[in-house]
């Protein structure tokens, strides 16, 4: 074993051909997005994703999630609203406070964005042989324990998990 193993870093050949898996579901995760009934943009998708994984959120938090400022995310609420995708409310400790929900039309379209993922990943995964999906289900449960463990250690760097991280830069 070379020094680089040992250490843990990836021989350029790995790395390559991880690089090269993760375009390829980025690339069926993007097709999913395209090929869904309702056309939405990668910053509506991810307002959806981040109000949804809050339950509710003001216009300063969804700003914060999206890296915008308050103003462009409350015109972006503006045109989620518009499509019934969210509703604003006044929250409920706070009546000045203006909260942001998805609506039964927005939950809706993320999980028909989510079942149209997983047919596409389906497609693709059936066309390899068992054993070799076998080999990917363990080895993607070893890789998202290992990110899972990578991202508690550097949990003081950041308040997202990974997922939530993923989720952003993939819609």
């Amino acid at each position: 074993m070379n020094d680089h193993q040992q250490l843990g870093h990836l021989e350029p050949a790995t790395g390559a051909t991880v690089e090269s898996a993760a375009a390829a579901l980025i690339a069926v995760w993007a097709h999913s997005r395209h090929s869904a009934a309702a056309a939405i943009s990668s910053i509506q998708l991810q307002a959806l994703l981040s109000i949804e994984s809050h339950q509710h959120v003001n216009l300063a938090r969804l700003g914060e999630a999206l890296g915008a400022q308050p103003s462009s995310a409350s015109r972006l609420c503006d045109r989620l609203e518009a499509t019934g995708w969210v509703r604003r409310s006044a929250a409920h400790d706070d009546r000045r406070e203006i909260t942001i929900h998805l609506t039964a039309s927005g939950k809706a379209l993320l999980e028909e964005l989510r079942g149209q993922r997983r047919d596409d990943l389906a497609q693709v995964i059936d066309e390899m042989p068992p054993t070799a999906r076998a080999a990917l289900l363990r080895g993607l449960r070893a890789f998202t324990l290992a990110a899972d463990r990578v991202t508690e250690q550097r949990s003081h760097e950041a308040d997202e998990s990974w997922t939530t991280i993923a989720g952003r830069l993939l819609a």
